[in-house]
């Protein structure tokens, strides 16, 4: 079963353009590619990336509230997806 990465950042965040290649970067310049995510909410966001079909089978499945602030490392959204979510408060 291969696995599905992806490398989000929360569009209405405080992100910064250097912060792209500082948390998805390597040394050699290249950076990995990001998806700009509209949501505020985990539900609706695990439908936004199609993770899920709606907002509500993604709270069935446990992923509700607030995304959480800051870098997270290897959330599990489904058991082929995980996500790299940066959602900056500063």
């Amino acid at each position: 079963m291969a696995q599905i990465i992806q490398n989000v950042i929360i569009k209405n965040s405080a992100w910064r353009e250097e912060d792209i290649a500082t948390l998805f970067g390597d040394l050699d310049g290249n950076v990995e590619e990001v998806t700009f995510a509209e949501s505020d909410e985990m539900g609706a966001l695990m439908r936004e990336l199609g993770v899920f079909p709606s907002a509500n089978a993604a709270r069935r499945a446990g992923r509700e509230g607030p995304i959480p602030s800051g870098f997270t490392f290897e959330f599990k959204a489904s058991k082929k997806r995980r996500l790299w979510i940066w959602n900056p408060t500063e």
